[in-house]
């Protein structure tokens, strides 16, 4: 059964009530793949691109606020620059227009370019229950394992809260720019505050953080020396593994030189006062 609602209260009731049977679908990208790959796919379809505002992009309070449904495309026009040249990596305008930031995060994928990018800013997650509400999880507590989520079954994301004041860059290695998926991205935020968030795709079983490297970062500033001990901490903060695509050595050796590009960069922007 193909469900389409026009209303996000109606899309709610259904999930709430049908749990995994029914898989939200909204640009289809990843789950159209997988059906053609495995010749069988979801016993039911909760189509949620018809749903009236749920690719809204709002500004609110210092925040940005992104609908479920909001796509690569509209996430490529948005001032915060990892999240914009993440979403300008992933796949071509086709998919762009039809990908959505809640179907990167509901694949979950190690390689998720949006979630890479959102873990830098510290993102929160909204998740929606029909009757029990909304809950808003902080995005590094979201991952909880290779393509599991806190998302509980009879949930959907509802939306992405992200600051708009973070100091943020983006590298991606890939066989080329876009159009096909990462051997190793990288996104760094830098906060107001001074809180700093180094985040990886394809380097782990999740999207992750290199705590060592951000605690490096955050008690010497962003000196030379440490820069270069950060993107040493990285390098052992990662396990990467050896596929087709790449070996696990040059992913962890790229980790380090993604590393100390963007530390770089961010440095010198700010100090020749580029705004965030």
């Amino acid at each position: 059964m193909f469900y389409q609602p026009r209303q996000l209260d109606e899309a709610l009731r259904l999930r709430a009530q049908m749990g995994s049977d029914l898989t939200p679908i909204c640009g289809g990208t990843d789950i159209i793949v997988a059906l053609n790959r495995n010749g069988h796919g979801p016993k039911h379809y909760l189509d949620l691109s018809h749903v009236e505002g749920f690719s809204e992009v709002r500004r609110d309070n210092g925040s940005w606020e992104l609908s479920g449904g909001t796509t690569f495309t509209k996430m490529g026009l948005l001032p915060v620059r990892a999240l914009a040249e993440a979403a300008m990596t992933v796949g071509g305008p086709a998919i762009r227009n039809c990908g959505t930031i809640a179907g990167n995060l509901g694949t979950a994928s190690p390689a998720g370019d949006g979630c890479v990018a959102l873990l830098a800013v510290d993102a929160e997650v909204e998740l929606t229950h029909a009757t029990r509400g909304r809950r808003m999880i902080p995005i590094a507590e979201y991952f909880t394992g290779f393509r599991k989520t806190a998302l509980l079954a009879d949930e959907l994301i509802t939306a992405v809260r992200l600051p708009a004041d973070w100091r943020t860059g983006w590298y991606k290695i890939g066989k080329r720019g876009s159009i096909n998926i990462s051997l190793v991205c990288a996104a760094i935020g830098l906060s107001p505050a001074g809180d700093v968030r180094i985040a990886f795709g394809c380097v782990a079983p999740t999207v992750i953080r290199a705590k060592s490297a951000e605690a490096i970062i955050a008690r010497d500033g962003i000196s030379d020396g440490a820069i270069e001990a950060a993107a040493l901490a990285a390098m052992k903060d990662v396990s990467p593994i050896t596929d087709h695509r790449a070996s696990a050595s040059y992913r962890r050796a790229m980790c380090g030189v993604l590393t100390r590009r963007i530390l770089r960069q961010l440095r010198d922007e700010q100090a020749a006062g580029v705004q965030p």
